[in-house]
């Protein structure tokens, strides 16, 4: 074979093994296409191959069947099966990264509105010269239900806790946060609760959420209805169970909305019995998902829950007002024994007295010489002559004569005839018309100069005798006309010295109940003045309920241990004031020791109380947010620690901070920061219990300790808390901020000997959260 025939079949073979290269080289790559279509296909979770404006350019079959695709002729835009778009914008945002997602939990709907929850992971991708994302999905939506059946439950236990603590609280103010209570642990937009009247026939609004208010534009909310007006939200009443409705739009027989109400999804409605009588109608509406017998479960612990806690405040009303009606029986009944005492007593004596009316007027006969001798007053009878018929030893001694020469001398003999004619005779003449006078008048006397002398005339008649006669006393009161005048000027300088310091005066005398009050102390409690007799009612009326059981335990105390008396108590004025009263007190003993009366003073303090609570706010409160400060909330956070270490309780603490905050300043300004803030406390206190401490420890950091909690549930707080205010919008100075903040978890360890190494591991996970890129929790 020639050498040109061998170069001519060596480059046919050449052509050959080429030919036959490209068609393996073809083969191969069919069939590694066949296999990885074969794997995308059959991957038991669904993939998907999405632009990143949202066009679906693949996907497998159980991709189809998560998001509920009919086939490859189906129109969608991936943004369609987010419930929240702000999802898809963050995933997009974290792949432009060239971050590898995995595992990003996103509430979606499938193409026939149903939810679902998807457990998402991703990566970008080049699909044929065209930029894409390759997308994973994995149903999560059992295990993020079962995730929000454990966080209801601990709502709902938290709720029906913070319910059995609100006994002291008004009952709008329980139904209030019941309302709140069955929104939040029902997921529900929308909720409200009604009253039943007592025939059974009317609803009354107690409340809607807020949520409503703001969405409804019906005028004239009426706040009474007849159940059997009512379309479906009565029916629970009716039927006398809780009714669900999951599916309203193609609800058979409703009667519909009124223009202007808010759309409505799906509804639940509970009724509260007390036995078999309903008293409430609670109700939610428009949850993202359906509702189930869950739901209703939850409502009715928390509504069943309210009622109680109304029964029992109701109760405790009612025994306080009985107690009170009791007290007051017991009062009256007591003050009517001791006047059927006195009765008895006086009419003992009158008994007593007629038996001894003979003895004692036959003693009085030989008594009464003797009396009306030795008596210092001048005594003597003078007849219509105006002359002296009898005279006792007090004439003969205080004149220097004998009775002789007085007696039937005229009255002018001893005290002058000018006095007679201008004193003695017209007093003597009334007296001898029947009239009783007594006067007072300076007298000269021999011996003894003026002296003040309080002259009494009256009329005497004796049996058998025609004659009429004026029995004539003449007392000497000098020193106590003097010490009257002393007193008096005392008396005046007293008025001045009380008035001046604004003290009132006061005596009570026990064995009367006789309550003498001052001017200064009518003024004080801003009343009229009114008999003795009434006063300590009176009192009693104007100090405040809440002091009224302790102050006069504190009074009885005094009066049984005979102490001095020292209290402070608020009084409401009949003008609506309500002012702080100071009360000292002296108890006065009779000879046998028992008590018989109580003087003391009264004195406002009000402002002087006012400026002490100032000065205490001021020294534990943040000026700005109203928080506890710093030097508050260590010392509280102190006092827990060491009562946790006695008792073996246990404490978690949270320390947290916002994201960005200098940001936030230096882009909208401190007064909208200072707003941020006020909004962040807010959140914080509606969120934490009133047990938990909660304090401002820096410019914007803060610090809370919950209390009996263990690290589970404090980290689950911490989380709920951080949702709560990513989904906050601060509206400030015309703008609206948002903002994150990042937690630090940690509890109370047993080998903790100060707070000092639980706030160092409250701050440390509190700095890894903000390097592990801020708006999350983490635990320490």
């Amino acid at each position: 074979m020639s050498e040109a025939s061998q170069r001519k079949r060596l480059e046919e073979a050449r052509q050959r093994i080429e030919e036959l290269e490209e068609a393996l080289d073809q083969a191969a790559r069919a069939t590694c296409e066949d296999r990885y279509h074969m794997v995308f296909e059959n991957a038991p979770g669904g993939m998907a191959i999405i632009t990143e404006g949202g066009r679906i350019l693949l996907s497998n079959a159980e991709a189809k069947r998560f998001l509920g695709l009919s086939g490859e002729g189906d129109e969608h835009n991936a943004e369609d099966f987010y419930v929240d778009v702000e999802d898809r914008n963050r995933l997009l945002a974290m792949i432009r990264e060239n971050r590898h997602i995995r595992n990003f939990p996103v509430l979606m709907h499938r193409a026939d509105g149903t939810s679902m929850w998807a457990s998402l992971s991703a990566r970008s991708i080049d699909y044929g010269g065209e930029p894409a994302n390759l997308i994973s999905f994995t149903d999560i939506t059992e295990h993020r239900r079962a995730l929000r059946r454990l966080e209801l439950d601990e709502i709902r236990f938290e709720r029906l806790y913070a319910l059995s603590e609100m006994t002291q609280h008004s009952e709008k103010e329980i139904l209030d946060f019941a309302l709140e209570a069955i929104t939040e642990v029902t997921g529900s937009e929308i909720g409200y609760i009604y009253r039943i009247s007592d025939d059974q026939t009317e609803l009354i609004l107690h409340a809607w959420s807020e949520s409503v208010m703001t969405q409804c534009d019906i005028e004239n909310v009426p706040n009474v209805y007849q159940v059997c007006e009512t379309g479906l939200w009565g029916e629970p009443i009716r039927k006398g169970k809780p009714v669900i409705t999951n599916d309203y739009a193609n609800l058979d027989g409703k009667k519909g909305c009124p223009e202007g109400h808010i759309p409505v999804r799906n509804h639940l409605g509970v009724p509260v019995f007390d036995e078999s009588r309903v008293v409430f109608l609670a109700g939610v509406g428009n949850k993202p998902e359906d509702y189930t017998e869950d739901d209703v479960r939850h409502m009715e612990l928390i509504m069943n829950g309210t009622w109680r806690i109304i029964q029992r405040r109701r109760s405790r009303e009612e025994l306080a007002a009985a107690h009170a009606e009791l007290e007051e029986k017991v009062r009256r009944r007591t003050n009517r024994l001791q006047q059927v005492n006195r009765e008895l007593a006086g009419l003992n004596l009158k008994l007593m007295t007629k038996d001894q009316e003979r003895e004692q007027a036959r003693m009085e006969l030989l008594r009464y010489q003797r009396i009306i001798e030795t008596n210092p007053d001048l005594i003597s009878l003078i007849d219509s002559e105006y002359r002296y018929v009898i005279v006792n030893e007090s004439y003969t001694h205080i004149f220097g004569l004998k009775r002789e020469a007085i007696v039937g001398q005229p009255v002018g003999i001893l005290f002058g005839s000018e006095a007679f004619e201008e004193q003695f005779r017209p007093a003597i003449d009334r007296a001898l018309g029947g009239e009783t006078l007594t006067e007072a008048t300076w007298l000269p006397l021999p011996d003894a100069g003026k002296r003040y002398m309080s002259i009494t005339y009256q009329p005497v008649r004796v049996q058998g005798d025609g004659h009429d006669y004026v029995s004539f006393e003449a007392r000497d009161m000098t020193d106590l006309k003097r010490s009257e005048e002393d007193l008096k000027a005392i008396a005046e300088r007293l008025d001045l010295a009380t008035d001046a310091a604004h003290l009132g005066i006061w005596e009570w005398d026990l064995r009367t109940d006789d309550l003498l009050w001052d001017h200064k102390m009518f003024d004080l409690y801003k009343a009229e003045p009114r008999p003795s007799k009434e006063l300590f009612d009176f009192w009693r009326s104007c100090v405040h309920p809440d002091d009224l059981a302790a102050t006069e335990q504190k009074l009885a105390r005094s009066i049984e241990t005979k102490e001095p008396l020292y209290l402070e108590f608020r009084i409401v004025r009949s003008d609506g004031a309500t002012r702080h009263i100071r009360l000292e007190g002296l108890v006065q003993v009779d000879d046998k020791g028992m008590p018989t009366r109580l003087i003391g003073i009264s004195m406002d303090v009000t402002e002087q109380r006012k400026m002490e609570d100032e000065l205490r706010t001021l020294a534990s409160t943040d000026p700005l947010t109203g928080a506890s400060n710093r030097r508050q909330f260590m010392s509280r956070l102190s006092e827990e620690f060491e009562r946790c270490k006695r008792y073996n309780t246990s404490l978690v603490l949270l320390s947290l901070d916002i994201d960005h905050f200098k940001r936030i300043n230096d882009t909208f300004g401190h007064p909208a920061g200072d707003d941020v803030l006020k909004e962040l406390v807010a959140l914080c206190k509606s969120t934490l219990r009133t047990t938990d401490l909660f304090g401002r420890v820096g410019g914007e950091e803060f610090q809370a300790a919950l209390t009996q909690t263990r690290i589970g549930a404090g980290e689950n707080t911490a989380e709920r808390l951080r949702r709560r205010v990513a989904r906050c919008e601060v509206k400030t100075h015309g703008q609206v901020i948002t903002f994150t903040i990042s937690i630090g978890v940690t509890a109370l360890a047993p080998d903790d000997k100060s707070i000092e190494g639980l706030l160092k591991r409250a701050d440390d996970a509190l700095y890894q959260a903000k390097r592990n890129g801020r708006n999350r929790v983490m635990v320490l």
